[in-house]
């Protein structure tokens, strides 16, 4: 799994498919329903962290991209696997604005509906209309506010059926795609300037109410820190990146080091963003308690 996610680090998946229409997500979901085989979609793999052991059961590896804006230029269908960058992109050139903020997220459709992922002031819950959503071999199409989105939640998380976005219908609005491809632009510029690349999965921490992640972890002299194969970005101390060398286990006990750090200081118990897959033994959950 290093290969195929954003931290360059992870063990094998026991199973792998590689999906590009819908209907070949739909046959691999129903196929390791019906074979009693776990199963993990995975997009991008940017907002997730793979253990060191590896992922039991399926992995499907959404291509689903599938992009079809309406006659009236107010609605675009989307399939789960289109990178929301490059959504913002194809609206832009096509003079539909309102998802601009999709090129500062670098996930897919679907997990930016699951994770009502957001940048630059703006998230998914402001502009989807609906999300068409498969749960062991049936599906409905789901209107926005039954989702309850909240800060980078959805009640799609913890849900027990281990449900799939399959596409989402997103609220755009006719606009200059000069002005557009020039916001976007701008925006790209900024986030280069202020978030790190190399192997991360993005902001690692969500953002306590009122105040930064970054914030706190600067304050508590935490920027530019490492600890064996990993550190703390020394330009956005909300980027936790594996190093050469680094692996999974180690970007975990930086993030441990990191939240006690910052309670210690502030007293407040930071939140991971990021999503743990694989097997993890329990040393996971001092991140959680």
């Amino acid at each position: 799994m290093a290969r195929h996610t954003s931290f360059g680090v992870g063990g094998p998946a026991d199973f792998w498919v590689e999906v590009r229409s819908l209907d070949a997500l739909r046959l691999a979901l129903e196929s390791a329903d019906r074979l009693q085989i776990s199963r993990t979609i995975l997009g991008h793999g940017t907002n997730i962290l793979v253990a060191d052991a590896g992922i039991e059961g399926l992995v499907i590896h959404n291509r689903c991209m599938d992009f079809e804006p309406n006659r009236a230029g107010d609605r675009i269908r989307v399939a789960s696997g289109h990178s929301m960058a490059r959504l913002a992109g194809r609206c832009a050139r096509l003079g539909l604005g309102g998802l601009s903020f999709a090129i500062g997220v670098p996930g897919t459709v679907g997990g930016a509906v699951y994770g009502n992922a957001g940048a630059f002031g703006s998230d998914v819950a402001a502009v989807l209309e609906s999300a068409l959503v498969w749960r062991r071999c049936d599906e409905r199409e789901m209107a926005a506010d039954e989702f309850a989105f909240a800060y980078r939640h959805s009640n799609l998380q913890g849900d027990g059926t281990n449900p799939a976005v399959l596409a989402a219908s997103f609220r755009v609005q006719t606009a200059n795609p000069v002005a557009l491809r020039a916001e976007l632009l701008t925006l790209a510029r900024r986030r280069r300037a202020t978030q790190p690349q190399g192997q991360n999965a993005g902001s690692f921490f969500m953002n306590p109410d009122g105040d930064y992640a970054g914030r706190l972890i600067e304050a508590t002299g935490l920027k530019g820190k490492a600890l064996g194969g990993a550190f703390v970005s020394p330009i956005h101390a909300n980027f936790l990146s594996a190093g050469p060398g680094g692996t999974a286990r180690d970007v975990l006990d930086l993030a441990i080091a990191v939240r006690e750090r910052v309670a210690e200081a502030t007293g407040v118990r930071l939140t991971p963003e990021v999503r743990f897959l694989g097997r993890w033994n329990s040393h996971v959950q001092a991140l959680f308690s």
